[in-house]
């Protein structure tokens, strides 16, 4: 019996702090749907600051937890810089090659709705900044360098208050209960779960897709077990969750690049990255860590 109690406890942890992590967030969001007749509009008052303090839903449930359970799990804050810096430069070209690689699958698929002027970009850029048609390319290639190497520092700032729950503390609980594999897999299902009252109000993919919003939940799920197998592998292979943040950040930055190119602005299929047909190269690098996450760690930053 004595031997059992150390996995009991263990479990016991992961599941506290994933009824907190749903409850903060999913009864903020549900509240808030119900006042905005169930659809979100990041513009408001109310779900422009919610959804960007509700970020911070799994950091605030690892400290209630750590706190409770007085748990010990290394919840890797260090930035490991030194001998690191390499998982910071992956952290960000990853998102983008894989944004690129998506949106090129999904054109592939779907050529008929592909813009290569950009018209809409276009539109509204001339539109908001008083522009000519001219000046567009500028404006574009200085919007893709922001999304590419600017943003996605200040977007880390709001991405550590997740990540510091998922790959900080849900991610090393469970890998001291199963395989890195295992771990990173049911970590990614986790966080793509916790999205679900978001995608059943439209956020991310809309509302007029076959399935709503069941399969908006299964394509986000699919998603972020995927890129959660890279945000995990940097976590194992850096020692720290700071390039996780940098990576999330990243592709809050630039995961709607393609719809810039996009007649119909894209929906459940893509191109964005979460789409079912832009997801491709990201499931396909996940497949690939499968067998690199396996493998000993010696690299980790000191």
């Amino acid at each position: 019996m004595d031997s059992d109690e150390p996995v009991q406890s263990a479990r016991g942890t992961v599941i506290l702090f994933l009824v907190v992590t749903f409850a903060l967030d999913w009864v903020s969001w549900i509240l808030a749907g119900a006042q905005s007749g169930w659809a979100i509009d990041e513009s408001s008052v109310v779900w422009g600051p919610l959804l960007a303090v509700s970020m911070f839903g799994p950091l605030a449930a690892t400290i209630i937890v750590r706190v409770a359970r007085k748990t010990t799990v290394d919840a890797g804050w260090r930035p490991r810089i030194k001998g690191g810096v390499r998982w910071y430069l992956l952290a960000l070209a990853i998102p983008p090659a894989l944004t690129l690689a998506g949106s090129v699958v999904y054109f592939v698929f779907l050529s008929g709705d592909f813009d290569p002027e950009a018209s809409r970009f276009s539109a509204a850029a001339i539109a908001q900044l008083g522009i000519g048609a001219d000046q567009v390319p500028a404006i574009f290639a200085v919007q893709v360098a922001n999304a590419v190497i600017f943003a996605p520092f200040i977007n880390m700032l709001l991405a550590i208050g997740e990540e510091a729950g998922w790959r900080g503390f849900l991610y090393p609980a469970l890998r001291e209960q199963m395989s890195r594999r295992h771990a990173a897999i049911l970590t990614g299902a986790a966080w793509g779960l916790w999205h679900a009252p978001l995608i059943a109000m439209g956020y991310n993919y809309g509302t007029d897709y076959l399935g709503f919003p069941v399969l908006g939940i299964v394509a986000m799920t699919i998603f972020c077990m995927a890129f959660g197998m890279f945000l995990c592998f940097l976590r194992e292979r850096s020692g720290s969750v700071w390039p996780c943040a940098l990576a999330h950040g990243s592709l809050n930055a630039v995961a709607g690049l393609g719809m810039w190119f996009s007649r119909s602005a894209g929906g459940i299929l893509g191109p964005m990255p979460l789409g079912l047909l832009g997801c491709i190269p990201v499931v396909l690098l996940a497949l690939w860590l499968l067998g690199r996450l396996g493998a000993p760690s010696a690299d980790v930053a000191r």
